[in-house]
């Protein structure tokens, strides 16, 4: 795609050059217009590369590693809805009220190679964490994103983030901390 998008501008360019010393304005427009489908063409790479890389991040993180959960997006369909966790982890997730004991013994359970859960976000949620400046913490080839005080992400080396970056590049929230929950209450806390 590259290719054919440099062809497109060497073109125009020699469009303008010819447009110019010809002294044809008409011309100088189809240089233009060589631009825009150069641009329109590097947009639509640029959409194919992240659906191809995020098509490809979701396999590595929940394909055939048993002790991993099947829960990023686009990865459900593939484990056919099945979860991977204990039977007991997701009612203990999903109350709104965890506290940081609950995050402790979660995290224990799970062992060094088995990812957290997903955290579930309600909407009203989600929209305040799209659109977020907020630093979390993301570890290298790992599909989740964290607080600072994630006791799963422990002393494993991360890399800071802004939420809304972070997001764009396929990461969810991690379950034991509960990322989305907090960043949507310091953002409402900012209202």
């Amino acid at each position: 795609m590259l290719v054919i998008v440099l062809l497109l501008l060497l073109v125009a360019a020699g469009v303008l050059v010819f447009a110019v010393s010809a002294g044809l304005a008409q011309w100088a427009w189809l240089s233009v217009l060589l631009c825009v489908i150069g641009g329109i063409v590097l947009l639509l790479a640029r959409r194919r590369d992240r659906a191809r890389a995020a098509a490809s991040a979701s396999p590595r993180h929940s394909g055939g590693n048993p002790g991993r959960t099947g829960t990023s997006e686009g990865a459900e369909g593939d484990s056919g809805g099945e979860s991977t966790e204990e039977p007991g982890a997701e009612s203990e997730l999903s109350g709104p009220d965890r506290s940081l004991g609950s995050q402790d013994a979660l995290a224990a359970e799970l062992d060094s190679d088995t990812e957290p859960p997903e955290q579930e976000t309600d909407a009203a949620d989600a929209l305040l964490v799209a659109d977020s400046t907020i630093d979390v913490l993301v570890i290298d080839e790992r599909p989740r994103y964290h607080r600072g005080d994630c006791t799963w992400a422990g002393e494993r080396a991360t890399v800071p983030l802004p939420v809304r970056e972070a997001r764009e590049l396929g990461f969810t929230p991690c379950a034991v901390c509960r990322p989305d929950r907090s960043i949507a209450e310091e953002e409402h806390a900012k209202e």
